[in-house]
């Protein structure tokens, strides 16, 4: 049911997804740790509509630090440096090993990162020294503040990313099942091309299950519909071990 916008800001979140994960060697501070995303949203190159998917890198940490404590810190040296990136807390882990990170977006080029590194050392950031050479598939936990609209029962776009729309679930899954559900879902060509993630919104001081949806044609009508195919999913799991 599509219903009249309702803006929701200062939404706490968080969202998972399993990313191919490799090492960054140029354009870090020697000796330190630095991760990116080799392929971000995988799946939607043939799409021609894509453009501009932004990069992605993580600064891993020496010790994890509170989330509004990087929010927080990231905005004073956007203020002040004017570089326009995002930066958010994130946890990456591969494969048993969990390394608290800070995920860096909309840089202008690689060489920021370095400068970056560098604020963030001036504000008292410790980071890891210990840097391993990673080529694997890992999980990606983004913990953050969302900006939404409610666009229809449930279903939500976010206000600071076009291609971004999230639905509410029943209940969490867990990502291996999410995955299986996920392949299945993508084979019905009508929900078109789109990349999906789990996680979690806080509203009323109650916990909401979503997905996470990143769709070049966004709209609460597609949304709706790759909802109830999930909820089908989720309600009826034998389907997902049929051909």
């Amino acid at each position: 049911m599509i219903m009249k916008n309702k803006d929701l800001e200062q939404v706490w979140g968080h969202i998972i997804k399993k990313e191919f994960i490799t090492s960054a060697a140029a354009h870090i501070i020697p000796g330190t740790f630095v991760l990116k995303i080799g392929k971000p949203f995988p799946g939607l190159y043939k799409d021609v509509t894509i453009r501009n998917i932004p990069e992605f890198y993580f600064l891993v940490l020496q010790e994890p630090y509170s989330p509004l404590e990087i929010i927080n810190a990231s905005s004073e040296i956007n203020q002040r440096c004017k570089y326009g990136f995002n930066a958010v807390a994130a946890e990456i882990t591969i494969p048993s090993t969990t390394y608290p990170v800070i995920r860096i977006k909309n840089i202008q080029e690689a060489d920021c990162i370095i400068e970056l590194q560098k604020e963030y050392m001036e504000k008292g950031y410790h980071f890891n020294r210990n840097p391993q050479l990673i080529q694997s598939h890992g999980m990606v936990k983004i913990i953050k503040f969302f900006s939404l609209s409610e666009v229809g029962e449930g279903i939500y776009y976010d206000k600071n990313v076009p291609e971004l729309g999230y639905f509410e679930i029943p209940d969490p899954l867990e990502w291996e099942v999410f995955e299986k559900m996920t392949y299945r879902i993508k084979i019905n060509v009508a929900l078109g091309v789109f990349d999906a993630a789990i996680g979690e919104f806080r509203m009323d001081n109650k916990r909401k299950n979503i997905i996470r949806i990143f769709n070049p044609a966004r709209n609460p009508g597609n949304l709706e519909l790759i909802q109830k195919a999930y909820k089908a999913a989720i309600c009826n799991p034998e389907l997902m071990n049929t051909v």
